[in-house]
């Protein structure tokens, strides 16, 4: 028995139909969804728990002697974020309007007890790192609530490039600046001595008979070395490098900015010796900008064949498949 649809009823259905016509989820419909302006709720709340500290920072930024490349930072940081946002899939999940209360409320007087410690005394790196701290963990965390655990670790680079803005604490910088100080010293001697030149070490000077130079903490190394930890990160994220990578980036890194550093400090050192305090002052600031093109062309160059690499190891990996 053929069962027939009634004919006032195959026109409501018509009508519905009509009213109401069904659309196939399309791969469009994923932008538009992601483009909303809630969707981004999350990433500026990630901004905002990061401002306290970046601002606690910009005082060490202006004053210090080794943190000037903080300024760079929150444009970065800020730029990839979003970098990384627009490229994560799935929606973004909503959180109860009582659990974002309740974080907030705990959140605000924390952060404000620890900004007022830092109007006290802006140089004090305690707070600093406290905000740090509490700004990676709470936006890790609400970044895992809302989108998922796996994403909120895609976000573990641009985390310690923000951590890398902070000071580090005294006692450790105090260490890295003395045994960079020793080792550059020493190193730049050896040189001299290789080339015939008989200069000796004393202390943190280089002395070639009655002429001298002094190697002070700026021109220990210690600030290309921090500087090149920052970069590590940053590039490290820009290239999408996986952890191996990166720690691999981190290490040459390190070792060359000390190469780096060695080879400007030696060059100094010679123009002093040869041709006098004048040309000394002269070639100073000339040759720290060299030093930092030299550097940024091996990190683009050097994470970029790093990145490269990783991506023929995963097309042969699913061409074996």
């Amino acid at each position: 028995m053929a069962w027939q649809l009634h004919p006032a009823s195959r026109g409501k259905s018509q009508t519905s139909e009509a009213a109401c016509p069904y659309r196939p989820p399309t791969p469009d419909m994923r932008p538009m969804i992601s483009n909303t302006p809630a969707t981004w709720l999350p990433l500026i709340g990630v901004a905002a728990l990061w401002t306290p500290a970046m601002v606690a920072a910009s005082y060490v930024w202006g004053h210090g002697e080794y943190y000037d490349y903080g300024w760079f930072v929150p444009p970065a940081a800020l730029w990839l974020l979003v970098r990384r946002w627009q490229a994560l899939d799935g929606p973004v999940r909503g959180l109860p309007t009582r659990t974002v209360l309740a974080s907030a409320a705990l959140l605000l007087p924390w952060i404000l007890v620890l900004r007022v410690l830092g109007y006290a005394d802006p140089a004090w790196r305690l707070p600093m790192s406290l905000l740090g701290v509490t700004a990676a963990v709470v936006s890790h965390g609400l970044i895992a609530a809302t989108r998922s655990a796996r994403a909120s670790a895609g976000f573990a680079w641009i985390t310690l490039l923000c951590m890398s803005a902070l000071p580090w604490p005294s006692m450790a910088e105090t260490q890295i600046v003395h045994h960079l100080t020793q080792g550059v010293v020493a190193a730049v001697a050896e040189v001299f001595q290789m080339f015939g030149k008989p200069v000796e070490v004393m202390g943190d000077r280089l002395r070639l008979h009655d002429l001298t130079v002094e190697v002070t903490d700026g021109c220990s190394g210690v600030r290309s070395f921090q500087s090149f930890v920052m970069a590590t990160w940053f590039f490290a994220e820009l290239q999408r490098l996986p952890v191996a990578r990166a720690l691999t980036l981190l290490v040459c890194a390190c070792g060359v900015a000390f190469a780096v550093n060695m080879a400007r400090t030696y060059a100094l050192a010679h123009i002093r010796f040869a041709h006098g305090p004048q040309a000394f002052d002269r070639a100073h600031d000339a040759l720290g900008l060299l030093a930092f093109f030299v550097s940024a062309w091996f990190f683009y160059v050097f994470s970029g064949w790093l990145s490269a690499k990783a991506r023929r190891t995963v097309v042969k990996t699913v061409q074996r498949q």
